[in-house]
């Protein structure tokens, strides 16, 4: 049998990422806004946002939240996951993705005082 998750997303950072220490590992924390533009039969378009919570453990984790702030367009690689946990006698399941790679869409701006070399 054939079994693959793997899931490719690009889009904007809703809001600066976040840390926490699990164990020994730090895990960063974020939410991935997906913007997509479909045609309906009729021929109008709509937006579609999707919105995504994203996981990144380690170094990787670390480095995106030091270099990626509220807005910052990015490409990532991961995989669906579904966390799950109980609280009062109530289960609660949550998707995510955890994230294995990840990169800037846009290069970082130029700041205005900036001189040319």
């Amino acid at each position: 049998m054939f079994r693959r998750n793997r899931i490719e997303l690009t889009g904007n950072i809703a809001k600066s990422p976040r840390s926490a220490r699990v164990g020994n590992s730090i895990v960063v924390r974020a939410r991935l806004i997906h913007n997509e533009t479909v045609e309906r039969a009729n021929g109008e378009t709509i937006e579609r946002l999707t919105a995504v919570e994203i996981e990144i453990w380690g170094k990787r984790g670390v480095a995106f939240e030091q270099h990626v702030t509220s807005n910052t367009a990015v490409y990532i690689e991961g995989s669906l996951q579904l966390a799950e946990w109980e609280k009062d006698g109530e289960r609660f399941f949550r998707n995510y993705i955890r994230v294995t790679d990840w990169q800037f869409l846009l290069p970082k701006p130029v700041e205005a005082n900036a001189v040319a070399a």
